[in-house]
């Protein structure tokens, strides 16, 4: 999957840049955001809970600015 959008997305950028067509522009920008999201790591922590053990996790609205 990963080799079709490089593809899709080499092709569209360079006849989209050329300034062939609009829409092979916007193509090539729809396939960088999937591949983006696709290789996008959001991990922020990670841990392996044993038998017994909790995480909770608390969401909060943020701090108003003065």
């Amino acid at each position: 999957m990963d080799v079709v959008l490089r593809f899709i997305e080499r092709k569209s950028w360079g006849r989209g840049l050329r300034g062939a067509s609009t829409a092979w522009f916007v193509v090539g920008a729809a396939a960088w955001m999937v591949g983006r999201a696709r290789r996008r790591n959001d991990v922020v922590y990670r841990t392996v809970l044993k038998p017994g053990e909790q995480l909770t996790v608390v969401s909060r609205p943020p701090k108003k600015k003065r």
